[in-house]
């Protein structure tokens, strides 16, 4: 996984993030507009990209799953894609149970935290006005009686997520919480690599005729 540009991402939101808290620095609406209309935006940004990290971890750990069943002898294009099939369970999802076999290392703790990503995406997502779902404030520990505000806004929910994963919930905003996931997600999967025999893929060539590609 590419950390780099994951991290170019994080850096990105938090250059907006002061550039707007110093523009408003010297005006008497400052904070109301803050409160309400900036830190929310910026708020939704870091949700978006945990959501995309979600996706990102969940290809990668099929990818490293699909490149096991060789005992390491290098396989083709199309071996992968056969191999990537053996692990669908449906047409639109992964045999986790089949995943976890194939992939020896598996840190329970560090996957525990990886996994709030799904029910937050799934809330995010699905949920209408983007709340936190009853699954997600369990994981978390939270509540699930309170009036919970949508996910960008609610100061206990960022606290509760930035707890859960060892930050300090006072001083910790999306960005840390971001940068801390990607952190995690890349020693699991670094973990989950340096402990599983991997078959080398052979990739087949592709043309870079026009006509191949659509759009």
């Amino acid at each position: 996984m590419d950390t780099r540009i994951l991290k170019e991402i994080i850096a990105l939101i938090r250059t907006e993030q002061e550039r707007r808290s110093l523009s408003l620095k010297d005006q008497d609406y400052a904070y109301d507009h803050w409160i309400f209309w900036d830190e929310p935006f910026l708020n939704e940004l870091c949700l978006m990209f945990l959501v995309t990290l979600r996706h990102q971890i969940e290809r990668e750990i099929v990818g490293l799953a699909a490149r096991t069943a060789d005992g390491g002898r290098e396989i083709s294009d199309q071996q992968h894609k056969e191999r990537l099939k053996q692990l669908r369970r449906g047409k639109d999802d992964w045999d986790w149970g089949k995943i976890k076999q194939r992939l020896t290392q598996w840190s329970c703790d560090k996957w525990n935290k990886l996994d709030v990503l799904r029910l937050l995406s799934n809330s995010y997502k699905h949920d209408l006005l983007t709340k936190p779902g009853r699954e997600l404030l369990d994981k978390l520990q939270l509540n699930p009686e309170l009036p919970y505000a949508p996910l960008p806004e609610s100061c206990e929910f960022r606290n509760g997520l930035a707890k859960f994963i060892g930050l300090d919930e006072e001083k910790a905003d999306y960005c840390d919480i971001a940068e801390s996931f990607v952190d995690i997600a890349n020693e699991f999967l670094a973990e989950v690599q340096s402990c599983t025999k991997l078959s080398k893929v052979k990739w087949g060539r592709v043309s870079l005729k026009p006509s191949n590609f659509e759009g």
